[in-house]
């Protein structure tokens, strides 16, 4: 049986929030689970500097116990006149307006997530032992820790389970769940309004994987799957499920 080593995060937080990037007026919504973009600045944000995007891939679990609001003050900057303020004895250069919104949060979030990078994946677990930058997840007040940093192997198997992950688009007439978003892929750190963009689907549920023989657990959904599909990537220490365990999907920044 084909095997393979990576890192294996087991993170938690208070709460959290993933931000659509297009929408400033009214109620500010949050995506269900973080776009691989956030990720990535993850990833980076332990290591303390930038990783190349195509020196690794990654893949995870997400879950929270609901989503709430909270009321944020905004403060919305643009220039000025550059004109003497008369009243305070100052060039004004910038203008200043503050707006009180609600704010969607995503409440005890709890994430496993998966990285493969490659002949550096044994040197890259001691940075998450020890991160460089304290361990957020989401906006930069949302603190989070590490429950457990270690290296599992993972194993091929014909069938399993997805549940609470993100999946690629080309897999959206395969399902019978999931939500599909556009979402922030790669943002350059260099230049942080190219920004790549890709579609994906959020699955917040659990699926099935069948095997060829087509058999399932009772009551399961089951995804649609193909004639000479090749085996899956799980996770053997993750929760059995009808003698399969989770899926691992991987994604990547390039």
């Amino acid at each position: 049986m084909s095997t393979m080593r990576v890192i294996r995060i087991h993170l938690q937080g208070t709460l959290t929030s993933f931000r659509y990037p297009h929408i400033h007026l009214g109620r500010q919504p949050s995506f269900p689970m973080p776009p691989p973009a956030t990720i990535y600045g993850h990833i980076c944000s332990a290591i303390g500097d930038w990783i190349p995007p195509d020196s690794a891939r990654f893949a995870y679990s997400f879950q929270c116990d609901g989503t709430g609001d909270d009321l944020e003050l905004l403060h919305m900057a643009e220039v000025s006149s550059g004109r003497l303020d008369k009243k305070w004895g100052y060039v004004k250069n910038l203008e200043v307006q503050t707006n009180v919104l609600p704010h969607q949060i995503l409440l005890h979030p709890r994430m496993t997530l998966y990285i493969d990078a490659g002949k550096e994946t044994e040197r890259w677990l001691d940075f998450f032992r020890s991160p460089y930058y304290p361990v957020i997840l989401g906006r930069s007040q949302d603190l989070a820790s590490y429950e457990s940093v270690e290296l599992v192997e993972l194993e091929q198997s014909d069938f399993g389970y997805f549940e609470s992950t993100l999946l690629p688009w080309s897999m959206r007439d395969r399902l019978p769940d999931g939500t599909t978003f556009q979402m922030p892929k790669f943002v350059n750190p260099e230049d942080r309004r190219r920004v790549s963009w890709d579609r994906y689907i959020a699955l917040e549920r659990r699926v099935w994987w069948p095997p060829k023989d087509g058999s399932h657990p009772p009551g399961a959904r089951t995804a649609l799957r193909h004639e000479g599909e090749k085996p899956v990537c799980v996770d053997p220490l993750s929760p059995a499920w009808g003698e399969g365990h989770r899926i691992v999907v991987w994604h990547s920044w390039v």
